[in-house]
Order: structure tokens, then sequence, then C-alpha cells
């Protein structure tokens, strides 16, 4: 009997016969045909036709050449081909009678059947039908093709999964399903992001579901987003909406702008150099070429705002696309650059695509998957060097598994964390052909001499893989451009001048300096803040950001002040957590933000939290904060983010700068575990020495030996080639003498005690053999041997007669190594 084949054509190309992926039809023409075929099964097609559809740049004879080839090569690439393809000289046909289904078919038939049960007035089946259409609907028909005879099939079938998923949002909504309309609302602007009334039912569902600061922040996108790539305000009807959100319960006093007033989004002026070399860059990543590009210059200068118009210029062209950011407190945190790639909607749909293997590394930073896929194993900890290795290339595979032409942004470099840049190097060696195009951004003057970034962008420059931008200040016409186009109008000569002369060129400067009022109307005179005889222009961009936050009313600085200390992006929800305003306030406070352009929506569908605008924002609003004030919005951040789960490197940072010893230390602990168990052995160091750091500021009552112990043999794993012997061996006789203070009073028994002693000796014996110390760590490692087989940890005592029998073997005598070595296998 043959086996039925399932042809899937929507998002990727899929074939499986019995179960069974067919991985042999792999050519991009050989898709082409097989679809039209397939797609036009009811009619047999003249040869002629397909020759002139699939080459019509060719000559006939050429044509049929080509044709004829390609058949011949379908022909024996598909499994039991002759009962599927029918041929003869004159012409092909898919067989209507054989054993395939075609997902295509499938999806059509479900929206004829919501169709049909819609005028019969069987609600429950017409939602029905209309999930299971836009369940069908994995992507557009065979995005990776582009044959003139694809484009208006594609479109059409795009048009009825938009109109099928507008329609169910609508049926949702009437059966008051609000968190079910959200997600397929949310699923409708990922595909159709200019469809403004999508928005509409956005802010109307959230707004039904008692989700106001989410209404309000759909608003937000969409005036952002219509305003970058049309140039247009929201419609009447949507903004309606948000000023009837804006009025609930609203508080008396007034905000110190009309709401509906929003500041100027940041054009792109000048940079046509770096913007060729730039596109230059992406034509040639595009074609097969893996590439880095990193845009340096110092901070305001404009180098996210360059990526960014790169990254929605291809986004609007269909390609795939994710952002993401470093912090400075986010160095703490291994591969987090990665992570939030992962989940970018791009590259989250087509996680599931890979094998369980890379699935369950991948795992790891999308802890999702795992309840999708609850029969997935669960990662375990990597100890291993090969461990790595395998988490590298999974984390590749995910990456690069959507196999089409993929533009990925990592902003503020300087920050990133060592294993991120480990994996990234890892990443443009691993398919030199993959279509993908790197940009990162970096301060060059915040780069210290041992920053990992240094010897990766040199590895690539030998193998030219890097290109290396960097942006200067603009000229004086460049600068007159931008301050108009942000100011919305004419600047006087005089203004400009100044502006120019103060800002030196530097966008962020010009930008700040404009918002806080360049040239604005005095009374019946208008007068120019720049004016040397004014007191309204400080001198450097810090001073402007800090009057322009000045301006701000008393909810919109609290929320700042808030915002500033979490120190990343944030959500609604944690700002509400942390802060003592009432909803209402924090709503109204966020929105002026917003409109002020002090912070932004994160890109629609990653998450729902916005960021500053510009991380010069977030410094100064920080600065300006009295440390009593700090300790207290850190303490209430910690207890915020603690509810949320937030990772325990967060949890350690907030705790401490808020003078909460010890669940600083405890987090401190736990984020080197993380990092550990992550392979990023530097990081996890790192989190040790500042748990042990703080330990020592907590008074002596309330220390844990035992923990203390714990910390310092952790800390000595991660640092055996980091630091001089003679510092580990120093904590590790500390770490002896903690053990040896304690007492049955203490919950610990003689043999936990000969335990941790063993464990202790065990490292001291590390130590040595690492420094080539031999004869002194086989005495340690025969003392381990002794005290594991007192207290019968067979670990240990594998792993001690391990060394031991290796240490033997180096020094010749293989008769003792041999009884060691078989020792440790049978333990």
């Amino acid at each position: 009997m043959i086996p039925t084949l399932r042809i899937s054509l929507l998002g990727e190309f899929l074939l499986v016969s019995d179960d069974t992926p067919v991985t042999t039809i792999d050519w991009p023409r050989l898709h082409s045909l097989l679809a039209y075929l397939v797609l036009h099964h009811t009619i047999s097609q003249s040869r002629a036709h397909l020759a002139f559809l699939l080459w019509p740049d060719s000559t006939d004879a050429q044509a049929h050449t080509n044709l004829r080839n390609l058949v011949h090569r379908l022909r024996h690439s598909l499994p039991d081909a002759d009962h599927f393809l029918y041929a003869d000289k004159q012409t092909l046909r898919w067989r209507s009678d054989a054993p395939w289904t075609l997902d295509v078919a499938d999806f059509e038939r479900a929206i004829a059947q919501a169709t049909q049960a819609e005028q019969a007035g069987r609600e429950p089946e017409m939602r029905k039908a209309l999930e299971a259409a836009v369940e069908l609907y994995r992507g557009d028909l065979l995005p990776g093709n582009y044959d003139e005879w694809i484009l208006p099939e594609r479109e059409r079938l795009r048009q009825a999964f938009l109109g099928s998923l507008e329609r169910l949002i609508l049926r949702l909504e009437q059966e008051r399903d609000y968190q079910a309309a959200i997600s397929y609302a949310q699923r409708l602007l990922r595909y159709d992001p200019l469809h403004e009334a999508t928005y509409r039912y956005l802010m109307r569902l959230y707004a039904a579901n008692g989700e106001r600061a989410a209404a309000l922040r759909a608003y937000h996108t969409c005036a952002t987003i219509l305003e970058r790539e049309l140039a247009v305000e929201p419609g009447a009807a949507t903004r309606e909406i948000y000023e009837r959100l804006l009025q609930k319960d609203a508080p008396s006093v007034p905000l110190t702008t009309p709401s509906t007033v929003l500041v100027a989004e940041v054009p792109l002026v000048g940079r046509q150099h770096e913007w060729a070399q730039l596109q230059a860059a992406w034509q040639s990543a595009a074609a097969g070429a893996t590439h880095l590009v990193v845009l340096s210059g110092e901070a305001g200068i404009g180098k996210t705002r360059l990526a960014e118009e790169l990254l929605a210029r291809l986004g609007r062209q269909g390609i795939t696309i994710a952002s993401t950011r470093c912090y400075t407190a986010e160095g703490e945190l291994a591969y987090a650059p990665v992570a939030s790639w992962l989940r970018a909607p791009g590259i989250r749909t087509t996680l599931g695509t890979l094998a369980d293997v890379w699935l369950t590394e991948v795992a790891r930073f999308v802890p999702d998957i795992l309840a999708e896929r609850p029969d997935l194993p669960h990662p375990g900890p990597l100890v291993e060097g090969w461990q790595r290795q395998r988490l590298f290339e999974a984390l590749a595979r995910a990456i690069l598994g959507a196999r089409q032409p993929l533009l990925l942004l990592l902003d503020d470099l300087q920050w990133c964390d060592r294993e991120t840049l480990k994996w990234l190097h890892y990443l443009l060696r691993f398919d030199p052909q993959a279509r993908l195009l790197i940009v990162g951004t970096v301060r060059p003057e915040e780069l210290t001499l041992d920053h990992p970034l240094a010897p990766l962008l040199a590895t690539l420059r030998s193998s030219r893989q890097v290109t290396e931008i960097m942006l200067g200040p603009l000229n004086a016409v460049d600068t007159a451009s931008l301050a108009s186009q942000v100011a919305k109008r004419g600047l006087a000569l005089d203004v400009v001048t100044d502006l120019y002369q103060e800002t030196e060129g530097n966008p962020l400067f010009i930008v700040e300096t404009v918002r806080m009022g360049v040239g604005e109307s005095k009374g019946p005179e208008r007068r120019s803040v720049a004016d040397p005889h004014s007191s309204r222009m400080p001198p450097t961009v810090q001073a402007v950001i800090a009057a322009r936050l000045e301006q701000l009313s008393p909810q919109a600085r609290n929320v700042v002040s808030l915002a500033a200390t979490i120190g990343r992006a944030f959500t609604f929800s944690v700002l509400a957590r942390a802060s003592n305003d009432d909803e209402d306030a924090l709503v109204l406070g966020l929105d002026e933000l917003w409109q002020r352009r002090i912070v932004r929506e994160q890109a629609a569908g990653v998450s729902d939290a916005y960021d500053f605008s510009h991380d010069k924002l977030r410094e100064v609003a920080y600065a300006a904060l009295s440390s009593a004030r700090r300790r207290l919005l850190h303490r209430r951040v910690f207890e915020a983010l603690h509810a949320t789960a937030a990772p325990a490197a967060q949890l350690a940072q907030h705790a401490l700068a808020a003078g909460l010893l010890e669940p600083a230390f405890h987090f401190s602990v736990a984020a080197g575990d993380e990092a550990r168990r992550l392979f990023a052995r530097g990081r996890a160091r790192k989190h040790y020495i500042d748990a042990l750091e703080i330990l020592s500021h907590l008074p002596t009552a309330t220390q844990n030996r035992s923990q203390h112990m714990d910390t310092i043999l952790k800390k000595v794993s991660m640092s055996i080639s980091a630091e001089a012997p003679e510092r580990n061996l120093a904590q590790l006789n500390e770490a002896e003498a903690l053990v040896k203070a304690l007492s049955d009073t203490e919950e610990s028994t003689d043999k936990e005690r000969q335990l941790s002693l063993a464990r202790i000796h065990y490292w001291m014996g590390r130590m040595h053999y690492y420094h080539n110390d031999r004869r002194e760590a086989l005495n340690y490692f025969r003392r381990v041997l002794a005290e594991a087989q007192e207290v019968g940890d067979e670990e240990l005592i594998a792993t001690s007669s391990s060394v031991i029998g290796r240490v033997l073997v180096h020094q010749g005598y293989f008769g003792q190594a041999r009884q060691f070595l078989v020792q440790a296998i049978s333990a």
C-alpha cells in the first residue's frame, strides 16, 4: 500500500511520507514545480506552459531542456513518484486520486466551513473552523521562492488568512473570550503592523479585560509605527479610544502638555556614506556571506538610529529581524542577548522544527518550550567543554532555523557578556554561507584593554567577516536639518548656529536640546534658549537631559525615577508592583513619558516592555536620585522582581543596592550557580566573589559557616586558571578552618564535616595538580581517597582514584596506576 504523502507549502516547504520527512527535494525550483502542479491538480499542464512559467527569460529550447531535467530530478527524488505524477510528451499532471494531503487545501476548506457555519447561524462551529484555519497557516506560501506565478497566489492566501483572523477576533469578542481574542489580534499585527483597525481591537479588548496599561501601550505602538512608516497620525476613531482610556478616573491635576501632543520621532539625517556601507554589507550577507557590522562612536552619535533604519526597512520587506541590547547591569547575565533573540517572533516560531537534542538546549533560554513539550528532556548542568560545544551548536541551529535572510541587531556591545561574544564568534563560523548579518553598536571609549570584543574583531578582520563603521558628529547643515525636523518647524539662523556650537553636532544632544525648547516663543517675542545671555542653555548633554526631566509632571517624575532604578527594559506590571502610586497615576505618568519620547515601547510581539529612548536618559534620571531614595526604590524593585521570578543576578544587584545583605548573598550564589550551569565560568566566579564580599559585611551571628565554606569551594572551582594558586589555597585554608569550627549544635554531623574536609582537600590537590606540583597533589588525593572511603562517598572515591591513577601514569608507575584506575571505574 502506498503511504500517504503530506505536503506543506505554508511557511516552510515540507514533504512527509509515512511519517518520514522527504529531504531529497531540496532545490527551490523543484519546490516551485511541485507546488504549481499540486495547486492546479485538477488540470493537466502543458510542458510548454510550465517551461515558460519557470524560465520566462530563456529561449524555448533551453526552457524545455531545463524542464525535462527538472522533471527527471523530481521523479527520482519523490517516493513512489509514478503514483503521484502523470507525465507524457506533452503534459504533466498531479494525480488527484493518489493518497496525498495539502495544507493549502485544508486551510481553504476550513475557511469555507466557517463561512457556511456563519450563514447557518452556528457560531460555535464557525469559531472552531476559523481557529483551525488560522492554525493551519504556518506562514506565507513558499516564502523563500520569488517565481512570478507564486506572488499573486501568496498574496491571495495571505489576505484570506488575515481576513480569517479578523473574523475570529470579532467572534471571540462577542463571546467575551477577551484573552483569546487578544492573542489572535497580536498575531494579526505581526503579519500586518500597519493595520490600524487591529490596534483599535487590541485597545478595546485590553480595556474590556481590565488591562488599561496594555491598552495604552497598544496605542503607543500604533502611533509610533504609523509615524515612522507612513508619517501620519492615528485616525480619529483610534484617538477617541485613547482619549477615553486617559480620561477614565483621571485625577484632577492636568498633564503639563495636552495628551494628544506627541514629540516628534528622531529622523535619520545625513549618514549617506555610512548608510551605503551598511546596505552593501546587507546585500553581501543576503547573497550568502555571513557578516558582522560594528557601528562605533561616542554616546548619542546615532549608532542605534542608523541600525534601526536598516532594521525597519528590511522588516517592511518581510525579512526576519530581531533586535536586543545589553545593559551595564545585564553584563551579569550570561547569554541574555541570545535569549532575547530566541524570543523574537520570526525566530521563536521556527524553534519547533529543531530536533529534540537541540531543542532541549534551547529550552534553557526559552522555558516556555518545556511547557509546550512536556515530553522533552530537561536540560542538565554544563560542566564539561564538550557540553558547551553542543549548546553553541543548538543555539546556532535555532537562530538559523528559518533558512531565510536574517538581520540581528545587538546594541551596546561594550556591555555584552563574554559568553555571548564567544558564541557570536562560533555563529559566524558555523555556516559561512548562511544569509545572516549581525549589526552591533559600541562605544569605544567604554572598552577596557581586556574586553573580549577586541580578540573577536581581530579574528574576524583576518577572515574579512567584519565591517567597522565609525560615526562622527553631524556637520552644521545636517545639524540644522535634524533640529528643524524634530521641532517640526524652521529655526532661526542664530539659533541653529548657537545650537551647532553648543552640541558640536552630537545628534542626541541636538535632539534633547530641541525637545527642551530651543527657539520657543516667549510671549510676544521669540527667544533662543541657545542665546549666551539666556541661562536655559546648559553646557553639557547631562544638564540638557536633566532640565528636560524637570519639565515632567510629578507623577511622570515618579515613574521615570522608578524606571531608571530598574536599570533595563521594564514592564507596567513590575512598575505597578514596585510603586506606591495607584494605577491611574502610573498609567498617566507612563503615557507622558512616552509622549515626550523619554521612553519608547519595545518591538511589538517580543514583550510588553518599555525602555528609555537612550541609555543617557536613564543615567541622568538615576543620578538625580539621592542615596536614600535609591535604596528605597531598589528595595521596591527587588520585591517586585522577586515576585516575578526574575533572574538571580538581577535580584542580587537590587538587593545589594537596597542594603539587603542576606538576600544579596543568597541571590549572588544563585546567580553563580546559574552561570555555572551554562558553563559561563568567568561570570560564575564573579558572582561567587561578590557573594563572599557581601558575606564579609554580614554580622558574625548571622553567618552560616557551612554556606561560607560551600561558596568558597564554588568560587575556587571556577578560579583554578584565573587566580594565583596562593590566593585559592589561602581561601581553601579558610574553608578548612570554618569546617573545623563547626559543631553539632549547627546541625553538622561528624560525617558531614569529614565529607566537607574531603572536598576541601580535593580542591587543594587540584590546585597543586594544575600548577604542576604533582608530588604534593598526589599526597592530597591519597588523603582525599582515605577520607572518602571512611564516609562512603562513591563519587569522591572515583574522582580521587582517577586523578591518582593519572598522576602515577605521568610518573611512570603503570602497575600502581592500574590499581587506582580500576578502582575509579568500579566505584
